[in-house]
This record gives structure tokens, C-alpha cells and sequence, in this order.
């Protein structure tokens, strides 16, 4: 299913999308890598290693687990960038997280945030979801103001491993009962 937006549409991978995933992958690692937590070996960046990944998420979408999105311009179908509601347990507390990453070429023209509405729109009406966390190290400040303008409230900091190194984040929250 097609989500469309003013500039933006979105939809689930396919396992067909494979070899774009991993370009974007591959041509965004530096700073995906600097924001991610957890390792990720050559292996990931492998067009295997990126179609096991998307079957992952179709399952975890079947699951209701995770739902992984691919970003599209609405004029040329080029993917934009990535963003996904994922189901995490934390100190025995069940959360929805939301993480994204816009491809360097697209960066600071607003994709993002016609995305992340999008996404908050389709959890609201389509899932169970009643609330959403997202970090972002206090640094980002693009993914800060995306996440504001959304309609996040700054609720605390954690501490997120990135590359072997604990890194704290502001972290934000979003209920979906008060979103249009």
C-alpha cells in the first residue's frame, strides 16, 4: 500500500527493493552508522544481506512487530530515505520507537517531515499504537526540529550504544490520541 503526502509518498519494502536498500545503505553508512545502535558487518551491506532484512520486516509488519517504510519523491519514485515504527521492551515495559534516516542528498528539505506525519498518521488509524518514543542524539539538531514539528515533547535522555560507546540522547514521545 501507497501513503501519500504533499512532496513524499510511502510504502512497505518489497523484497524487489532489495537493490535500492542497499544503495542507500551502502551510500549513507558513514552516518547511519554514526546514529545507529548496534554493529552491522559487511555482511549487512551485502544485496543479501538487504533482502534478508526487508523479509524481516515483512514478517515483523505480519507480526505487528515492526512496520518499515521506503520514502519516495511523488515526481521521480527516487527513494528519499528510510523510516520504521518498531516494537521494543525496555525494564519490562512494551514501547513503539520511531527511527528514520533521509539520504544525504535529500537532507534539509522537509521529506522527513512529511514522512514522519505520514507514519504517525498510519500508526494512529491502522495499528493499536497509542504512543511513540524517538531519540536523537542532542546534536542532530534536524531530527530534533523534525521530530518537534511533528508534534514530540521532549520526555528525558538515554544512554544508546553506538559504536561501542554509550552516547546520551534526548529522548521524545508523542501521543497519537492527540494527533489530527
Amino acid at each position: 500500500m501507497k501513503y501519500e503526502a504533499e512532496r513524499i509518498y510511502i510504502r512497505a519494502w518489497t523484497k524487489e527493493d532489495a537493490s535500492l536498500l542497499q544503495e542507500f545503505q551502502v551510500g549513507n553508512r558513514e552516518a547511519i552508522e554514526s546514529i545507529t545502535a548496534g554493529e552491522r558487518d559487511e555482511s549487512f551491506y551485502s544485496l543479501d544481506g538487504q533482502t534478508g532484512l526487508i523479509e524481516k520486516w515483512i514478517e515483523q509488519a505480519k507480526e505487528g512487530t515492526r512496520y518499515s517504510f521506503g520514502i519516495f519523491l511523488q515526481d521521480t519514485d527516487e527513494l528519499a530515505g528510510e523510516i520504521s515504527l518498531f516494537r521494543i521492551e525496555l525494564n519490562g515495559a512494551e514501547k513503539w520507537v520511531i527511527g528514520y534516516a533521509t539520504d544525504r542528498l535529500h537532507q534539509g528539505k522537509g521529506y522527513m517531515s512529511e514522512a514522519l506525519k505520514r507514519v504517525l498518521h498510519f500508526a494512529k488509524y491502522e495499528t493499536n499504537i497509542a504512543q511513540v518514543e524517538a531519540g536523537a542524539a542532542p546534536d542532530n539538531t534536524g531530527s530534533i526540529r523534525v521530530l518537534l514539528k511533528a508534534g514530540f515533547q521532549e520526555s528525558g535522555t538515554h544512554d544508546v550504544p553506538i559504536r561501542g560507546l554509550m552516547k546520551k540522547h534526548m529522548m521524545f514521545t508523542i501521543s497519537l490520541k492527540d494527533l489530527e
